[in-house]
């Protein structure tokens, strides 16, 4: 790669974080979603039609249940949900789970993300998820080489990867994935129709994905008959 291309794609990559703090300080300060009754919101699209090229999946990725979940890995409610997410997919439940990265708790979210983008281009982005998600300490970059050595990702190749211009697209497209869906609060998860802003317990998580799942079985068995019918 000639020099001339690699300093036209760190300017790609310097205009897309630019763009990215611009939204972030223009809008009001996002929080952690309360775990009191969390709401419950109808939309008219699907979570599956939320994931995106490159979006990490768990679970089975052929599923007919999909859980798409914004959240923020320094965020305590997030946190929890992750752990019961990760209890579910452990057992008989047969459904995709797709994170998607949205740091709006500050730097130290961001800075712990574009670290995760960058493990990523390593095959990593699991392994170092695991850490962080559990790491009780803000990342820091002192933080994130120890991290990156548990892990065994290179760290020299991930300090550089994270201030690349992959890592800051991804990181613009899904900070403008989680603004265009007016997302202010993390968790926000969506499962079918709904958008559920918050986290709930297990046994109300097994009630939702087991709803979710017997109306993906009916509408199957409807457009089974509609076609029955038709022939």
């Amino acid at each position: 790669m000639t020099s001339r291309i690699k300093s036209a794609l760190f300017a790609v990559g310097a205009v897309a974080v630019a763009a990215v703090l611009v939204v972030m300080l223009h809008r009001p300060k996002p929080k952690p979603a309360s775990d009191a009754n969390p709401p419950v919101i109808h939309t008219p699209f699907t979570a599956a039609s939320l994931i995106r090229t490159g979006d990490p999946v768990f679970g089975n990725p052929n599923a007919a249940v999909t859980i798409t979940d914004f959240y923020d890995i320094r965020c305590p409610p997030c946190r929890r949900m992750n752990l019961r997410f990760n209890r579910l997919m452990q057992s008989d439940h047969d459904f995709r789970y797709v994170p998607v990265d949205y740091p709006i708790l500050g730097k130290p979210s961001v800075l712990g993300t574009r670290a995760l983008f960058a493990a990523a281009l390593q095959h990593k982005y699991r392994a170092l998820r695991h850490i962080l998600m559990r790491q009780k300490r803000k990342p820091t970059m002192a933080i994130l080489k120890a991290d990156a050595r548990t892990a065994g990702i290179d760290w020299p190749s991930l300090q550089a990867a994270m201030n690349g211009p992959a890592v800051a697209a991804r990181l613009a497209a899904n900070l403008a994935r989680g603004h265009g869906l007016g997302l202010k609060y993390v968790p926000s998860w969506y499962i079918g129709h709904q958008r559920i802003i918050g986290s709930i317990s297990y046994a109300d998580l097994v009630k939702t994905v087991d709803r979710a799942e017997q109306q993906q079985r009916q509408a199957g068995n409807d457009q089974g008959a509609t076609a029955s019918h038709k022939s």
